[in-house]
């Protein structure tokens, strides 16, 4: 585990950025969003497609701070459980 931290200090490991599910489904869901997106880009025409693209780019940066509080939240998951098994709390019935 040490060498795990001495990377997350020096600046090595990057979880946000080197995070990218590529399971198949993954890339067949994305492909169908980016396909109806730019048809409805097309549809709605100058100047809706401009306030539209600011939308959503306004949306997307929110995206971000929801992956590093799930990231988070995660972490903290997995050190409670940790603490339990360390601790034995997980055998109740002694």
């Amino acid at each position: 585990m040490g060498k795990i931290l001495k990377a997350l200090y020096d600046g090595k490991l990057y979880p946000a950025e080197q995070y990218q599910p590529m399971t198949e489904d993954y890339i067949v869901l994305l492909k169908n969003h980016y396909e109806n997106y730019e048809n409805f880009i097309e549809k709605l025409g100058s100047p809706l497609d401009k306030e539209f693209i600011k939308i959503m780019n306004e949306q997307l940066d929110i995206v971000p701070f929801e992956l590093s509080e799930t990231f988070i939240d995660g972490f903290r998951l997995g050190a409670k459980m940790m603490i339990e098994v360390f601790e034995g709390k997980d055998r109740e019935d002694e």
